[in-house]
């Protein structure tokens, strides 16, 4: 009995340690093997922030979109939407002055800026080089880096900087275009001004309509940078030697044969004694007067402000006068020698909107940690689903390329009517990438354009004569800075 019980006990050890041997041998293995990567998680970020913007509309969800992105890789950061005016006049004249103080304690922590605002704030050291942030955050979708230089499209990105450092990540693209009237141009007898338009095109349709007792078939601000520096660029020609990156001053060359002939091509077609149009901004137009014009020079925040009236002229079901409408890109300038080599030229400017963070010093709220949240927060525009939240139903154009490729926005605020100034172009050329801004929007400001128009057309001096004083004033004034 006793040898049986040994046998057993025997028996039982050396199972016991065949099994040992088997699993450390096992265990063993598995150390020498490969190991997979652990998924990353989100930084543990906690904080308040303020951020700042406007909204597209009453009931428009644009912030909270963008917002609800975020937090749901952050959840512990607290984020408090102030500033919500609806409309970008509104906001931004609320915002300078907040930012023109020294107390910047009420502009917010993540702020919505376009870009001359973003340079001016980044020139006084309001807002904090966003620079050493890029590259280490994380898009928690394909867990890839961050990365604005591939995320965003071309002319957005080089937007973003200031002397060197990027201060401000692009949301979006504001740019012109003009609004058709196709009532009041059927009435004319033309139709549908093809994707080849021209401006000698646009010309004969308003004198055609100011023949029927038109008052003003066109609504175009002249004085506005934005279009007058495209007619200045009409032949192909650079107005200002910008880089982008630096403090330098930049010469301006308004005096270029192509630039005088581009904007005595403008002075021509505005001539008051034509009666052609109505030097009038389109931010000044109120939604019932739109119709009274065949066609009006706006940009992609007008279409926000007008909606509910351009829905309302095409619904049979609403009150109100009934018209058709819809949108296209400027028209073209034919070169002399168009009708031999086909050569047009085509300038639209685009200003460019995204977040910046307020510098607000350092301190034990204002730490590190807080900026790099605050940083985290602006770099999310760089993020597919934050740029499409941030557009909500298409009253943005996303600045983001896989947002913008997406092309939803055309939908707005009607299915089927062209959105964009892309949208009668060839697919090579359907990307904001294409538009540029042709200087800093502050420096144009200081150049009084109207001095040499209305010398022109008065016979006082020549196009190129008011050029030349309005470029040497800029200059003197520039280089004293």
């Amino acid at each position: 009995m006793k040898k049986a019980l040994k046998i057993i006990i025997a028996v039982a050890l050396t199972l016991l340690l065949t099994f040992s041997f088997f699993g450390c041998a096992e265990k063993k293995k598995d150390d020498d093997g490969p190991k997979a990567t652990p998924r990353p998680t989100p930084e543990a970020l906690v904080n308040e922030i303020r951020l700042s913007g406007y909204l597209y509309a009453d009931r428009a969800q644009n912030l909270e979109r963008y917002k609800s992105v975020f937090v749901s890789d952050y959840p512990s950061v607290e984020i408090n939407i102030d500033l919500d005016r609806v409309s970008p006049e509104l906001y931004f004249e609320t915002l300078d002055d907040l930012m023109d103080s020294d107390d910047l304690s009420e502009a917010g922590d993540v702020i919505l800026l376009d870009a001359p605002r973003m340079a001016k704030y980044a020139q006084e050291g309001k807002i904090i080089d966003l620079t050493r942030y890029i590259g280490t955050v994380l898009n928690f979708d394909t867990y890839k880096k961050i990365n604005p230089a591939t995320d965003l499209l071309p002319a957005a990105y080089e937007a973003c900087f200031y002397n060197g450092s990027v201060y401000m990540i692009a949301l979006e693209y504001n740019h012109k275009f003009v609004l058709l009237n196709y009532s009041l141009i059927g009435d004319a007898g033309f139709s549908f001004p093809h994707d080849d338009w021209t401006w000698d095109d646009m010309v004969e349709i308003a004198e055609a309509l100011k023949e029927k007792g038109v008052e003003t078939p066109i609504a175009m601000d002249y004085t506005d940078y934005a279009i007058w520096g495209a007619f200045a660029r009409s032949y192909g020609q650079d107005i200002y030697d910008y880089v982008g990156n630096s403090e330098d001053v930049k010469e301006l060359d308004l005096t270029h044969p192509g630039v005088v002939k581009g904007l005595e091509d403008m002075a021509d077609i505005i001539d008051p004694a034509r009666g052609l149009v109505a030097c009038v901004n389109s931010k000044d137009i109120e939604p019932d007067d739109i119709s009274k014009y065949a066609f009006i020079v706006a940009d992609h925040e007008d279409i926000a402000r007008w909606s509910e009236a351009l829905l309302a002229a095409e619904d049979e079901e609403s009150e109100g006068e009934k018209w058709t409408w819809d949108f296209i890109h400027f028209p073209r300038w034919e070169d002399d020698n168009y009708e031999e080599n086909g050569i047009y030229h085509q300038a639209i400017a685009a200003n460019v909107y995204g977040f910046a963070v307020v510098n607000h010093g350092k301190s034990e709220t204002y730490n590190d940690d807080f900026y790099r949240t605050c940083a985290y927060l602006a770099l999310y525009a760089t993020v597919k689903d934050a740029a499409e939240g941030y557009a909500d139903q298409g009253q943005s154009v996303p600045a983001n390329k896989e947002a913008n490729s997406e092309k939803f926005w055309r939908e707005y605020p009607k299915a089927g009517k062209n959105s964009s100034v892309f949208s009668n172009f060839a697919e090579s050329a359907d990307f904001a990438g294409s538009l540029g801004c042709f200087m800093p929007t502050m420096s144009a400001g200081e150049i009084n354009i109207a001095y040499a128009v209305e010398g022109y057309l008065s016979g006082e001096r020549t196009m190129l004569e008011g050029l030349q004083k309005l470029q040497e004033t800029a200059q003197a004034s520039w280089l004293t800075r």
